[in-house]
């Protein structure tokens, strides 16, 4: 039996599948830009240091890809892999555009770790919170069952 299942989630309609497809998208985007912009704007102090940059970045852009597949009916563990595939892929090949681009960027690995550590630090995160909402949901279906 999987997660879903216990859950009784049911597969999202149209609007919902649309409209949690967009934050992700949008933020996709927002990264595509900043990352191949030839001066991006920068931050003072400790947030602007470009590693905390990228990790908060990839992090953000990790919740809403979960956001995303959490209304499809897939196992848990899957969404898991999935989404941090997804962002460091993401990740990836945001470097090599930088590299291709000529823009004056450049493409590093250093920032490849920090987008994957900004994925599991979020993911650390998101675990746990869906671990509180599964135990709570849990303890209500035990209440009122």
């Amino acid at each position: 039996m999987t997660a879903w299942n216990t859950l009784k989630i049911q597969t999202p309609n149209i609007i919902e599948f649309v409209l949690r497809l967009c934050l992700p998208l949008s933020w996709s985007i927002i990264i595509l830009w900043l990352s191949l912009i030839p001066t991006p704007p920068q931050l003072s102090g400790v947030l602007g240091w470009d590693k905390l940059l990228h990790a908060g970045a990839y992090g953000l852009l990790f919740l809403l890809v979960a956001q995303f597949l959490f209304c499809l009916p897939l196992q848990l563990n899957k969404i898991w892999w999935v989404t941090w595939l997804v962002v460091i892929c993401f990740g990836a090949l945001m470097e090599v555009l930088q590299l291709l681009a000529q823009t004056g960027r450049i493409a590093e690995w250093w920032d490849l770790f920090a987008d994957a550590v900004g994925a599991f630090i979020a993911y650390v995160i998101l675990r746990q919170f869906s671990g509180l909402m599964c135990s709570r949901h849990k303890a209500l279906e035990k209440d009122h069952g």
